[in-house]
């Protein structure tokens, strides 16, 4: 993956957005947790086709597997990402 962008959640743990590796025109995110060696988690760190995201948390949703706050912080940043590209 060639990592475009982080999101620092401090510890190391990290988001990260890119190229994916399978193919450098698609994007792709992995949730990055580093180990004592100074790698990372392959627990924690699966690079994820950005076009799985939807299908991943409509199955989530579906189930009421997220506890109410977290929704509501999912909802809340999705909102503002529409509000975003509508003023642009």
């Amino acid at each position: 993956m060639e990592v475009r962008d982080r999101v620092d959640l401090g510890d190391g743990h990290l988001i990260e957005i890119g190229d994916a590796t399978w193919d450098a025109s698609q994007t792709s995110i992995r949730n990055r947790c580093p180990t004592s060696t100074g790698g990372f988690s392959p627990r924690s760190s699966s690079e994820i086709p950005i076009g799985d995201i939807e299908p991943l948390a409509i199955a989530l949703a579906n189930r009421d597997l997220l506890d109410i706050s977290t929704c509501a912080r999912i909802l809340e940043a999705l909102a503002s990402s529409i509000v975003r590209r509508i003023q642009n």
